[in-house]
């Protein structure tokens, strides 16, 4: 067992040392006489080149006056490999993962608390919207900051729900504005299909108003907006077969039920991916959507005729948010919630900026963090990623220039009460990863939704149990 062992931490320390050598793309070479600071993240293309703005500024500034050189590294799969990294005992000194992880990563001992070197540099939770504060913390401690957030919300083609105003208004809808109501989002849905006749009376989808599986990646946080809780902190219980939730999986098969499982996954099959021209929401295909405020971005890089609906996006310059608005084909608003008494639910995610255990240079790497999280540089860097704040204090400036002109409706759903995140559960990742396979399942009709979620609950609770038992045998609590 030895010499297993001793191979194991031989491999992970080669393919370590690979990646502090070879593990991406890095911005230029240190200054001299500076604690060089291993920075690994998970953005490529133009979101990597906007997060290597930040750190030039940081080393022309505060990494300057203060001795620091943050050397940036662009990287696939940056959560496995800081953890390789992490156990062979040579890891970067932060790691730019996602709120999945901060559960999993403090669980394992993975990372460095931050309670106290945030204390000092005056980061507290008065600082933060709740929502994204509590996100950072685990068992009691603060693990993580953020980097960037966003806030779930629904997307709707403007230019599609007045073509189809007639139908819209026949079935007692504004086509004006968006669905209020969860009933509403499906009624106007059944208002924006539109079919193609095929021989021998058949039809099939053209168009579809809304689909709970485009794009899907909200599935496991569905029960949100049906007032159901995924997880009990005191008993750490998972409740994945919460009635409410049960309520949401049935929401999603009527979906299919009506449109038809056959017709719909035909349908769906003939999408393009999502960071591409073939969008179904960008081609007018999928009328209405969950999406976050990145969307913004995405629009103008793949289909900025989207962005410029009445005027030429030049003439936006100094115009009022409202003016703004009424140039862009689609909008945002609160993605309707079943029961009308839950106001603004929305799923907030985030990325993270966490210093691995056993990082070289913490208190170095804790000064970029905070750099980070410093109001103005947070809000620049969000406004490049097309995202709202963290931040509770949030400038006039950051709304008003926002190349989002809808980021006040994700500012208030970050800020309400029906905010949720991710459940503070260590295998997180795998029960969402299961719970989008209960959604699929769901959605081809092949196991009823409480059926489904049943069997989510028992596999994920058994390994959720198992994964606590082997962590109190780690720490001596207790034996086999």
């Amino acid at each position: 067992m030895r010499i297993v062992r001793a191979l194991v931490l031989a491999a992970l320390a080669a393919v370590a040392g690979y990646l502090l050598l070879f593990g991406g793309r890095t911005g230029a070479g240190p200054g001299r006489g500076r604690v060089v600071v291993r920075y690994w993240e998970k953005w490529t293309g133009k979101e990597a080149e906007q997060m290597m703005q930040i750190v030039d500024d940081f080393n022309n500034t505060v990494g300057k006056e203060k001795g620091i050189y943050v050397q940036y590294l662009s990287m696939s799969n940056v959560n496995q490999k800081t953890l390789v990294a992490t156990a062979a005992g040579v890891p970067p000194d932060v790691a730019g993962l996602w709120d999945t992880q901060v559960a999993q990563f403090a669980a394992i001992d993975a990372v460095e608390p931050l309670d106290d070197l945030a204390a000092r540099h005056g980061i507290t939770a008065d600082y933060y919207k709740p929502v994204y504060w509590e996100g950072c913390r685990y068992d009691g401690r603060l693990w993580a900051l953020v980097s960037t957030p966003a806030a779930v919300a629904l997307h709707y083609n403007k230019r599609l729900f007045l073509e189809r105003a007639k139908e819209l208004r026949a079935a007692g809808l504004d086509p004006d504005r968006p669905p209020r109501t969860l009933d509403e989002l499906d009624r106007y849905a059944t208002a924006l299909d539109t079919f193609t006749e095929l021989p021998g009376g058949k039809k099939q989808i053209a168009r579809s108003g809304y689909l709970p599986m485009e794009p899907g990646w909200y599935l496991a946080y569905t029960g949100y907006w049906f007032g159901a809780d995924l997880y009990d902190e005191k008993t750490g219980r998972l409740k994945l077969d919460d009635p409410k939730m049960v309520r949401a999986f049935e929401w999603v098969k009527n979906y299919s039920v009506r449109l038809g499982k056959d017709s719909m996954t035909e349908f769906r099959s003939g999408f393009g991916q999502f960071a591409s021209s073939q969008n179904p929401f960008l081609v007018g295909t999928v009328a209405m959507e969950q999406q976050g405020p990145w969307m913004a971005n995405y629009i103008e890089n793949l289909k900025p005729s989207m962005n410029r609906w009445r005027f030429p996006k030049e003439k936006e310059k100094g115009l009022p948010l409202a003016s703004r608005q009424a140039n862009y084909e689609w909008g945002a608003a609160p993605f309707p919630a079943a029961d009308p008494a839950l106001g603004d639910v929305t799923v907030a995610p985030f990325d993270t900026l966490m210093i691995p255990k056993g990082a070289r240079h913490k208190e170095e790497a804790f000064e970029f963090i905070a750099y980070v999280n410093r109001q103005d540089v947070s809000e620049k860097l969000n406004a490049l990623h097309c995202k709202n704040s963290p931040l509770r204090k949030v400038s006039d400036a950051f709304l008003r220039s926002h190349p989002n002109p809808y980021i006040a409706v994700f500012e208030r759903l970050a800020t309400s009460p029906n905010a949720r995140g991710v459940p503070p559960v260590p295998i997180w990742p795998e029960v969402a990863d299961e719970l989008g396979v209960a959604a699929q399942r769901v959605y081809l009709l092949e196991a009823e939704p409480a059926q489904a979620l049943a069997d989510a609950q028992k596999r994920l609770q058994e390994k959720l149990d198992e994964f606590r038992k082997r962590q109190r045998i780690r720490a001596g609590g207790e034996r086999e």
